[in-house]
């Protein structure tokens, strides 16, 4: 019912190799499951031979029971003198990582923003701040101007040369 099956058998399991008996065991043990399965989907009556099971099942079993017991490997079979595994770079390896890069770019791209609006924030601070020691300076000069005596000693009021905001000197 499943030639790949049979022709694994062919031609790889041997008398004395144990692996390959318990490889193809477990291929048929799948496949009856596969076969009495597909006899519940069908009347009672119905002959083995016309029970219908899709047609690349024996191979899928082949495939699973030997990546259960030897893992996938990754890459592609190049054929020439025999056979050999040739790591793939590139779109295919890279396809499992996809999402995280995609995801990554999006969190990159709102901290940018995110960054741009807190740097906007701080220059308009900064404009403020400037602009309130401004006219604390002229409230001061203007005191000073008239005579009056302020108690408190005017803390330096310099406009700040950077974003930060201005700190009073140091009253020590």
């Amino acid at each position: 019912m499943f030639p790949e099956i049979d022709m694994f058998k062919d031609v790889y399991v041997r008398p004395s190799n144990e692996t390959t008996k318990q490889l193809h065991a477990t291929m048929m043990e799948k496949s009856t499951a596969v076969l009495q399965e597909a006899t519940l989907q069908v009347p009672p009556e119905t002959p083995i031979e016309d029970v219908t099971v899709p047609e690349d099942v024996g191979f899928q079993i082949m495939t699973d029971v030997l990546d259960q017991n030897f893992g996938r490997r990754r890459g592609k079979v190049v054929w020439c003198m025999g056979k050999a595994w040739v790591r793939e770079t590139g779109a295919s390896s890279s396809r499992s990582n996809t999402a995280e890069v995609d995801a990554l770019k999006e969190e990159v791209t709102q901290l940018r923003a995110e960054g741009e609006q807190m740097r906007a924030q701080l220059r308009a601070q900064g404009e403020e701040m400037r602009t309130f020691a401004g006219t604390v300076r002229d409230l001061v000069q203007t005191i000073q101007m008239f005579g009056l005596q302020i108690s408190l000693p005017a803390p330096h009021l310099a406009p700040p040369s950077t974003s930060e905001p201005p700190r009073p000197a140091d009253t020590q």
